[in-house]
């Protein structure tokens, strides 16, 4: 990606980025990235909410913040991250609660490494996405990694960014109401 496609925008480790008071601000711009990006835009209650943050972006924070990758822009705002884990989610404890990683459990041995990604609506289609993915997915390969995936809805606005990054179609599953796609990435 050239400097002109991402002016001013920043790559870098979230567990690199300095403490104080910046940091709270970061975490800050992570949430309004989270939610604004998330289908789900209206919670019954702030535990609701909270709750939701925790399933797709805390725990991520948390348990694995060595695999998360923030775009900064010039003002150093956060507008987009990715996080992410290489542990196979359908055999770790931690993801117990996300049945769909039991359904494919017989994909994520051969795609264990996991990676969510959102970017601010305003900073979309400047290759910050992109750019994000390619960061995690070396950092995959160099720990040995056999490939990594994303899971998503069929439909979704997501599956064409995705496929356009290298992943391929790999299942797919009814469940929830909805069929959600296994998308693979061999590294």
């Amino acid at each position: 990606m050239s400097a002109a496609a991402m002016p001013d925008v920043q790559i870098c480790r979230w567990n690199q980025l300095s403490s104080g008071p910046q940091r709270d601000r970061w975490l800050g711009d992570l949430d309004h990235v989270f939610f604004s990006s998330s289908a789900r835009q209206s919670f019954a209650s702030a535990e609701e909410k909270a709750a939701f943050r925790e399933r797709w972006l805390g725990r991520y924070l948390v348990n694995f913040p060595q695999y998360a990758w923030v775009a900064l822009d010039g003002a150093q705002r956060v507008v987009g991250y990715l996080v992410g884990s290489l542990d196979d989610p359908a055999r770790d404890p931690l993801f117990a609660d996300l049945s769909h990683f039991a359904r494919f459990s017989a994909l994520t041995d051969r795609y264990p490494a996991q990676l969510h990604v959102n970017l601010d609506a305003a900073w979309r289609g400047r290759g910050i996405g992109a750019e994000l993915v390619t960061a995690f997915v070396r950092q995959a390969q160099a720990a040995g990694c056999p490939g990594v995936h994303v899971v998503t809805s069929r439909g979704a606005r997501n599956v064409g960014f995705y496929l356009a990054n290298g992943f391929a179609t790999r299942g797919h599953s009814k469940g929830d109401g909805h069929e959600l796609l296994f998308l693979g990435r061999d590294l």
